[in-house]
């Protein structure tokens, strides 16, 4: 109970907190401490009628408790602590000055200020916004735990360092900050489908917390191609949330995947962006990529079954992809649709010098693993599966890994 309310309300928390006390250092300790107080109190006690309140309650006592003690080390900061009191009683906080009603889009538009480095920004979102782990943050880039968790520091400190203010910029600066945006909110959407650990095959929480931010910030940039081109990819992937686990809380992959369950309302959404204004003549190179990236979704969510995919124009595609970003995901994607296209030793021959570029990727032997089950290789296969789940942190992955390598004898 305790982590889904963490993963569901600790943007919105950080946000309230931040409007009314304006110092992240003690906001995200607050918060840290009221969330390790709960997970003694709430079985002791119960679960609060109002989870997300009682850790708010707790957050914002402990920051109080942080000024009186720096006015009485100090003796000086009275003002602001009278100030913080008296705000800390409101349930909102509006300015209206600012371009938008919205702590959290405030938030989001802080992490991402121009001063901080597009990579550090990225991964502060996710953690202060979002709630994602340090762990799975350094998995989704593909770095090392204690990696990101200096990254992280050092992205704070410079917030505080620099006096980055918590609003939303003129709408002159606004523009600079969308690309980083998108990619933040990509980030924070792939982490809700692809968690690196615990037991959630998704989240689709954060998922749709994803979408949330691009719809809002989209109100305000109305037929920016980035964002557009990202609400049509993340909608078109978000459509089939409701068939992506079984009963009994097993993955179940695209082929498998009950396609009734998917929600043409929001594949009827993508499909249309697609054919958007914004999306037509000379883009930037991040939307460009994005559309791309929704086309090949389209051609899975509009296909009437797996069998009936198009899998030579999903190549195609990629190849598009790969010319506008050339990640080694890409090229692994790439590869995977090369095995549906043309069998699977094509598929093998296409991830060549992929190991070097992923080294610590669970899913490069996973999918080696499945061409090589397919190509009659047992023993190989039997070797990847074992080799993915050593790198596999996600239960539910990892369960269905063991399952496909212990079928295999």
């Amino acid at each position: 109970m305790l982590a889904a309310v963490v993963r569901q309300e600790w943007g919105r928390l950080t946000s309230l907190l931040l409007a009314h006390f304006r110092r992240l250092d003690l906001v995200e300790d607050a918060l840290a401490d009221a969330v390790e107080t709960a997970t003694t109190r709430w079985p002791r006690d119960g679960v609060p009628d109002n989870p997300a309140g009682w850790l708010h309650t707790a957050a914002r006592r402990r920051v109080l408790d942080r000024l009186r003690a720096e006015m009485m080390a100090q003796r000086k900061m009275p003002l602001l602590l009278i100030d913080a009191e008296h705000r800390s009683t409101a349930t909102t906080f509006a300015d209206p000055d600012d371009q938008v009603e919205d702590d959290l889009l405030r938030l989001v538009l802080m992490c991402t200020h121009p001063a901080l480095d597009p990579a550090a920004a990225s991964a502060l979102t996710l953690r202060l916004v979002l709630g994602v782990s340090t762990a799975d943050i350094a998995r989704l880039f593909l770095v090392p735990e204690p990696t990101m968790a200096a990254r992280l520091t050092r992205a704070k400190k410079k917030i505080v360092t620099a006096g980055i203010p918590f609003a939303v910029p003129s709408a002159d600066a606004l523009p600079e900050r969308l690309q980083v945006l998108a990619q933040t909110a990509y980030l924070a959407f792939t982490a809700g489908y692809a968690p690196g650990s615990g037991p959630d095959v998704v989240r689709t929480a954060l998922a749709a917390e994803a979408i949330r931010l691009v719809r809002v910030v989209l109100e305000l940039r109305r037929g920016e191609p980035v964002l557009v081109a990202l609400l049509a990819l993340m909608l078109l992937q978000h459509s089939r949330r409701d068939a992506r686990v079984d009963d009994a809380g097993a993955v179940v992959l695209l082929p498998d995947q009950d396609r009734s369950r998917w929600r043409q309302d929001e594949v009827a959404e993508g499909v249309a962006l697609l054919s958007s204004p914004a999306l037509t003549g000379p883009i930037p190179v991040l939307a460009a990529g994005y559309a791309v990236q929704a086309r090949i979704a389209a051609e899975h969510a509009t296909a009437a079954s797996a069998e009936a995919t198009d899998w030579s124009r999903v190549v195609r595609h990629y190849d598009d992809l790969l010319v506008l970003a050339p990640t080694p995901s890409a090229r692994l994607a790439r590869a995977v649709a090369v095995a549906e296209a043309d069998g699977p030793l094509a598929g093998l021959d296409a991830m060549a010098g992929l190991d070097d570029a992923l080294p610590r990727s669970h899913r490069l032997p996973a999918v080696r693993a499945a061409l090589l089950e397919r190509a009659g290789e047992r023993d190989a296969a039997r070797a990847a599966y074992g080799l993915a789940l050593q790198r596999c942190g996600n239960d539910a992955e990892a369960a269905d890994l063991r399952r496909r390598r212990d079928a295999l004898g």
